[in-house]
């Protein structure tokens, strides 16, 4: 395992290579959470995207697994697999995903791929089930995601379409029924509705993603914005509250009625959401802080984490999210905070409960100082090596990546209630 101060290891199982998006999150029959990823096993960039796999009994003690999905010469993903999304089909693990051959990745086929019960290899390597749709105006299609609605099992795909002077994100809606056979019937959301507009703009949405949370629908969309509008590729993630309805022709429609910022800090993206057990989880992607450059992040040999899974709620339109309450296994000693606050020394792995304002600052080891992120309060701060988690009571959540030196100290400021140690149970 790296000895590298940044590195997340109660999130990482996999030392080496570039790590994305989360992908194809379900549990498999004897229990097991299977967690896939986009991953680059040979360099930390992202480059012939694999599907990553690691797997924990109790969403806390994760090993790596043999990879999913893989690039095949001459098939409709042989120069990535990129996101989607996984579900039980009876009893077999089952693995959606988007296909890239190469020629032009924004436009993706959709790949339903099966591994053995439990979900240690892949016994079908994959066919392609939607190729790219004839949608007139269509800049990109991507990210499969498969809900329920009145009985009958129905997808969705980001997409985004030149409509006049500009782009318009939209959700293209499928019946998909047959796993192995998807009929595009529609959209399921315009960005020309008003609260999307207001609340999800962009020229493309990205990796949707639709669950329950109480009795609304929670909607999360990561923006996306065209090389016409500025630099290409994705901005942040938001959300929409809304209501699902059964149009005339029978297919569902997503009524939004208001929505926001799902996520405010600067490293997160993509997340994927997941119903379990009557509530609804969710893993995020913590790409590498902005100020990082290219050179830094191939030394390093490593690119990426997921966030820690989380358990989403609402507050009117406000998504808030918690720490799920598996994690508390991770506690180890109690830490003593100062009346100004708590000092966390390498490797800074802990978890902080602030009851007001608080600031995470590093302190590097010549005195200079840098605020990573804040906390309105009260808020549980979760913090492994180098990933800075905030989850707030009653705001939005904050992810943020940063990069320790040896002799750096990491300061939480505040009203500190508790604070533990963070170690592998």
């Amino acid at each position: 395992m790296t000895t590298d101060l940044a590195f997340p290891a109660l999130h990482r199982v996999h030392p080496r290579g570039w790590l994305n998006d989360p992908n194809g999150i379900l549990r498999s029959a004897d229990g097991r959470w299977h967690v896939y990823f986009q991953f680059n096993p040979h360099s930390a960039r992202h480059e012939k995207i694999h599907w990553g796999h690691m797997s924990s009994p109790d969403m806390v003690t994760w090993r790596q697994e043999p990879l999913g999905p893989v690039p095949r010469p001459g098939e409709a993903d042989q120069d990535g697999c990129w996101s989607g999304v996984g579900l039980m089909d009876g009893d077999t693990p089952t693995l959606v995903y988007s296909g890239v051959d190469g020629t032009e990745n924004q436009f993706s086929r959709v790949i339903v791929a099966r591994t053995d019960p439990s979900a240690a290899e892949l016994i079908d390597p994959g066919r392609v089930v939607a190729e790219i749709p004839e949608v007139e105006g269509l800049i990109g299609v991507r990210d499969p995601f498969l809900f329920e609605h009145d009985g009958r099992r129905w997808a969705v795909q980001g997409a985004g379409v030149c409509e006049g002077d500009g782009f318009v994100a939209t959700l293209l809606l499928y019946d998909a029924e047959d796993l192995e056979d998807w009929r595009l019937v529609g959209t399921l959301l315009h960005g020309d509705d008003p609260a999307a507009q207001e609340h999800a703009p962009a020229d493309l949405w990205e990796c949707p993603q639709l669950v329950k949370v109480g009795e609304r629908w929670v909607l999360l969309l990561s923006l996306w914005r065209h090389r016409e509008n500025g630099d290409e590729g994705p901005v942040q993630v938001n959300h929409l509250v809304g209501d699902m309805i059964t149009a005339d022709d029978g297919t569902p429609r997503f009524i939004p009625t208001g929505g926001g910022r799902a996520e405010l800090g600067p490293d997160f993206y993509a997340p994927q959401a997941v119903a379990e057990g009557g509530r609804a989880l969710l893993w995020g992607w913590a790409w590498e802080e902005a100020e990082r450059t290219q050179e830094q992040t191939d030394a390093q040999g490593w690119a990426g984490t997921l966030t820690s899974p989380r358990v989403l709620r609402l507050h009117g339109d406000t998504l808030l999210m918690d720490p799920a309450p598996e994690l508390a296994v991770l506690r180890g000693d109690p830490l003593e905070p100062r009346e100004t606050g708590l000092q966390l020394p390498a490797p800074y792995r802990a978890e902080v409960r602030v009851t007001g304002p608080a600031h995470v600052v590093l302190r590097r080891v010549d005195g200079e100082e840098q605020e990573l992120l804040a906390a309105q309060g009260p808020a549980t701060i979760l913090l492994d090596g180098g990933l800075l988690e905030v989850l707030e009571q009653e705001s939005t959540a904050a992810t943020r990546r940063f990069h320790p030196r040896s002799g750096d100290i990491v300061l939480v400021r505040g009203q500190v209630d508790a604070a533990w140690e963070l170690r592998r149970p």
